[in-house]
C-alpha cells in the first residue's frame, strides 16, 4: 500500500492548485496525471499501481488513506484543490477500509475503530502524532507535540535574529 512518505517521495502536490508535478530524474517538475475515464477523475501510476490524484491529495496532506469516498465539492473533478476536496458520505464497499473517524471532545483527537488518533493541522498538511488507547492520551501527546513545536519555532526565531 502506497504511503505518504513514498508518494512524496515520487511527487509534489501544491494544494492551491492542485497540480501534482514528479520529483525524480527525467521527469522532474512535469506534471502528473491523465484523465482516469469519462468522469473525469485524474489519475497516475506509482510503483506500477493506478492512484486517483484526489485520493492521493488527500493521503498527501493527512497521511491517511481516506476511510470514504472523497469528493469534489465544486463538482469539477478534475480539480484536484485541497479546499475543494472532502470526505464523502458514502462508505466505500471495500470491507478492509478504516472505519469513518469521530470526533471527540478534545480538539485534534478522533476515534477510528476502538482507538483514538491524534492530529495536529499545520499550514501544509494534517499530521498524525499516533493512536492510543484512551481520547486523554492522545490528548496529552497533542498537548505535549504543541508545546515541543512551539519551542521549535522560538529557537527558529532567535537564531534568525
Amino acid at each position: 500500500m502506497l504511503t505518504q512518505k513514498r508518494l512524496r517521495e515520487v511527487l509534489h502536490y501544491n494544494p492551491e492548485t492542485g497540480v501534482f508535478t514528479w520529483t525524480k530524474r527525467r521527469r522532474r517538475g512535469k506534471v502528473a496525471g491523465t484523465r482516469h475515464d469519462e468522469r473525469g477523475f485524474l489519475k497516475v501510476s506509482i510503483d506500477n499501481e493506478r492512484h486517483l490524484l484526489h485520493r492521493l491529495a488527500w493521503l498527501w496532506m493527512t497521511g491517511l488513506h481516506a476511510p470514504v469516498s472523497v469528493e469534489h465539492i465544486n463538482g469539477d473533478r478534475s480539480d484536484n484543490r485541497w479546499k475543494n476536496l472532502r470526505l464523502g458520505v458514502k462508505p466505500q464497499k471495500r470491507a478492509h477500509e478504516a472505519p469513518f473517524p469521530q470526533r471527540t471532545a478534545y480538539e485534534g483527537v478522533v476515534l477510528v475503530g476502538d482507538r483514538f488518533d491524534a492530529l495536529i493541522q499545520t499550514d501544509r498538511c494534517v499530521l498524525n502524532i499516533g493512536s492510543f488507547e484512551t481520547a486523554e492520551a492522545a490528548r496529552d501527546a497533542l498537548i505535549l507535540a504543541r508545546r515541543e513545536a512551539r519551542q521549535k519555532q522560538r529557537e527558529r526565531l532567535r537564531r534568525a535574529a
